[in-house]
């Protein structure tokens, strides 16, 4: 897992395939792609049609509701290069939550509803949403907040809508360290000569 750069690229994947039906068209089936891009690349923007979608991340936050101490070693931060005889352990990755803002763009009122339709609908459920990462892990999505920011530019109307969304993920801290496994256990006899003298002690027991 890659800290954030993981999580904007599953963002993105998830709100790809997103259409709309073309009012002018002769043909009404005829559908048109909603493109997704990042909020930043303002060159990549400027070179796209209505409508479309961009993804900002705007806060990150630690979510001390979630927070734990101790060691763990999950599969997915085991390291590629780590040999087979040993393992690993790192401190419980601290957890936090990042937040983005989805801002939809569209020139039509019908283009402009059906993408909220199929944000809240499929894309961004308004409970129980999930994000998958490419490592396998899942992430909680949840909406935050819907807004509507519809303006007027050089006398064209332009349908704003800005989704904030919530992702769970977590900052891996510390020291990996390497761990020998254990090849062999060897346990002692037991010395039956001895086991008077435990006798009235409840936190020993033997067989009898």
């Amino acid at each position: 897992m890659t800290f954030l750069l993981s999580e904007d690229e599953a963002l993105r994947e998830r709100l790809q395939g997103m259409v709309v039906s073309d009012q002018k068209a002769l043909n009404q089936n005829t559908t048109r792609d909603v493109g997704v891009w990042f909020g930043q690349p303002d060159q990549e923007i400027r070179s796209q049609s209505y409508p479309y979608v961009t993804i900002d991340m705007i806060d990150i936050e630690r979510d001390p509701s979630r927070e734990m101490r101790g060691k763990t070693a999950p599969s997915y931060l085991r390291p590629a290069n780590l040999p087979e005889n040993k393992g690993f352990e790192v401190d419980i990755p601290i957890p936090v939550n990042i937040d983005y803002q989805i801002t939809t763009y569209a020139r039509h009122p019908r283009h402009d509803r059906a993408i909220i339709s199929q944000l809240l609908w499929e894309k961004l459920p308004i409970r129980f949403g999930v994000l998958e990462l490419n490592d396998g892990t899942v992430r909680r999505l949840d909406v935050v907040g819907v807004s509507k920011r519809d303006v007027t530019e050089q006398a064209k109307r332009l349908f704003v809508n800005a989704i904030t969304v919530r992702v769970s993920s977590e900052v891996v801290q510390g020291q990996l360290f390497e761990l020998y496994k254990v090849l062999e256990t060897v346990v002692d006899e037991i010395d039956v000569t001895r086991l008077d003298a435990r006798v009235g002690d409840h936190n020993f027991w033997a067989p009898r």
